[in-house]
C-alpha cells in the first residue's frame, strides 16, 4: 500500500538528528554545517531530558538543498563527529519554515501515531486540530510561540506496526508554565445544547481519539540556537584559537 501524503510540498523541510553525546556539547561540532549555511534556517540542538540523547533539528530551504548537503564531504563530517554508527535523522516536514524560531530550554515534542492509511482528508482534519494556546489574553504566556506542526516523512513504527507520525512543537517558556497551562488552561467545548469547560490539554488529547490516533508520546528539550553556522571564517577561528588555549589551561591546572 502507498501511502497518501497531505505534507509533502509544505515548505517547512528539517531533519532531526538524534546522537548520544556527554554534555555540555563543544558545538565545533556542528562546524561542517557552515559553508551550507545560506541553505538553512532555525537550526538548534540540545538534549533530551532524562536521556543523554541530544536531538541536531535543522530547517533546509529545500529538500534538494539537504540532498546536495548529503552528497557532500560536509555530511560526512557531520555525521562522523555525531558519532555515524548510532546518530539517525528523520525527515520532519512543517507547515512553514520558521518552525524552530521558537524553540525554547522546555520545547515540547509531542508525536502522535496515525493509520497508515490515514486519508488526506483526515490528515487535513489532524493539522487542523486546536493546539494547546490560551483563550484570551494570558498573563502570564506560557509559551514563547504558538505550537509548529509537521509530519514525517516516512512511516514509522508504533506497536509493531508501520504508522504514519504527526508532531507538535511546543515552546513553552519553562517546566512551570508548562504545568501551569496543563492544570488550568480550560476551553469551551459544546455538547449539544449543554457547555462544558473541559481543560485544554484533556480536549485535545480527545480529539486526536476521535481523529483515530493510535496512541502519543512526548520528550522534552533544551533547545540551543545554532547561530555559530552564520559566523564568517574569521570568526570561527578565534573561537576555535580560545578553545584550543582554554584546552591547554585546564589541562595545565589538572597537573
Amino acid at each position: 500500500m502507498c501511502t497518501q501524503k497531505s505534507f509533502s510540498e509544505w515548505p517547512g523541510f528539517s531533519t532531526w538528528t538524534r546522537f548520544k553525546a556527554n554534555s555540555p556539547i563543544d558545538d565545533i561540532i556542528f562546524e561542517p554545517l557552515c559553508s551550507w549555511s545560506g541553505h538553512i534556517n532555525t537550526p538548534a540542538y540540545g538534549r533530551i531530558a532524562d536521556s543523554q540523547d541530544h536531538i541536531l533539528a535543522v530547517g533546509w530551504n529545500s529538500r534538494a538543498a539537504y540532498e546536495e548537503f548529503k552528497a557532500s564531504p560536509q555530511y560526512q563530517q557531520l555525521m562522523d563527529n555525531l558519532g555515524a554508527d548510532t546518530a539517525k535523522t528523520q525527515i520532519i516536514i512543517f507547515t512553514n519554515k520558521m518552525f524552530g524560531r521558537g524553540f525554547t530550554s522546555n520545547t515540547e515534542i509531542f508525536t502522535a501515531y496515525w493509520p497508515a492509511s490515514l486519508s488526506l482528508e483526515a490528515q487535513q482534519d489532524v493539522k487542523k486540530t486546536k493546539t494547546l494556546v490560551h483563550n484570551g489574553i494570558p498573563n502570564p504566556r506560557c509559551y514563547s510561540k504558538a505550537p509548529a506542526f509537521g509530519w514525517m516523512d516516512e512511516l514509522q513504527i508504533w506497536d509493531e506496526e508501520k504508522v504514519l507520525a504527526s508532531m507538535w512543537c511546543h515552546h513553552w517558556k519553562s517546566k512551570e508554565l508548562e504545568d501551569k497551562f496543563k492544570c488550568t488552561e480550560k476551553r469551551v467545548v459544546y455538547v449539544g445544547k449543554d457547555i462544558v469547560y473541559p481543560l485544554a490539554i484533556d480536549d485535545f488529547e480527545q480529539h486526536l481519539k476521535d481523529l483515530g490516533c493510535l496512541g502519543w508520546e512526548s520528550v522534552r528539550v533544551d533547545f540551543v540556537p545554532l547561530n555559530m553556522i552564520y559566523d564568517d571564517e574569521k570568526t570561527r577561528s578565534h573561537r576555535r584559537e580560545r578553545r584550543k588555549l582554554d584546552d591547554v589551561t585546564s589541562g595545565m591546572g589538572a597537573l
